[in-house]
């Protein structure tokens, strides 16, 4: 099926070592890619980094306990102001739910207000993460690689939330995401074979799926897509912290 040439493939959510080289992400071509970091350790290794297709995102991953020991919310407190991302963050089934909700919620509090994107991560842990989230709630949320059922994602979009979504997902799955609230991701490298991303940014597959779903054309499902990253960007005034690229992408967009 033919695709936009006119919009850049856009990917919500992967992830790339921190120390990857020029050569290695010449074939993302122009591609629009979130790059998630798991820690505050891997974050300070890209703060600085200027790679034309990534955007990094600063995050504290929930299923990595050094991630959480590391935490310090004074030292997030000084990254978060350099990041138009936060991300990957979140709750995760496995370990102390204690800590990770303590984390997650001070990672919220110190971004009440503030223009970010945050890619939140909820595996198992759907409802404790809609509960943080309802107590403190940000227009810059987009839950990423949702599992919850109908009456969680009513609650999750009932609180703003947005969703990003890949291939790996059942139709059903993608069938409840309100239209107007999902974006594509890849999660790259996680799932390869299920999402069938061969690098990060290539939502083709997931595209070509999501036009058969919505009876929509590969080229406005990515439109869609767009528009649906430029109203969160908009409402949560991280366009303003996304780079000239993207900004200048999103506001050539069509207003419907």
């Amino acid at each position: 099926m033919s695709h936009s040439l006119d919009l850049p493939p856009l990917d919500c959510h992967a992830h790339i070592a921190h120390d990857v080289t020029p050569a290695q992400i010449r074939p993302l071509g122009d591609s629009v890619i979130f790059a998630m970091t798991r820690s505050l350790q891997e974050a300070r290794q890209v703060v600085q980094r200027q790679d034309r297709p990534l955007t990094w995102g600063l995050g504290v991953h929930p299923g990595l306990p050094a991630a959480l020991e590391e935490y310090s919310a004074e030292t997030f407190r000084r990254a978060h102001p350099y990041f138009a991302v936060v991300g990957e963050v979140g709750m995760d089934r496995r370990g102390s739910i204690k800590t990770q909700q303590a984390v997650f919620e001070s990672i919220l509090d110190e971004l009440q207000d503030q223009p970010v994107l945050i890619s939140v991560h909820s595996t198992g842990r759907i409802d404790p993460v809609l509960d943080a989230i309802e107590k403190r709630p940000h227009p810059g949320l987009i839950l990423h690689w949702f599992s919850g059922n109908p009456d969680q994602v009513e609650r999750a979009a009932g609180a703003g939330c947005y969703f990003s979504v890949n291939a790996a997902m059942t139709d059903e799955a993608l069938e409840r995401i309100p239209e107007d609230r999902w974006l594509p991701e890849t999660d790259f490298p996680s799932s390869r074979a299920r999402t069938k991303a061969r690098l990060p940014g290539n939502t083709y597959p997931l595209e070509d799926r999501i036009s058969h779903i919505r009876a929509m054309t590969p080229p406005v499902v990515r439109q869609r897509a767009y528009r649906n990253l430029r109203d969160i960007s908009t409402k949560s005034g991280a366009v303003a912290r996304l780079p000239k690229r993207i900004a200048d992408l999103l506001a050539t967009l069509p207003v419907h």
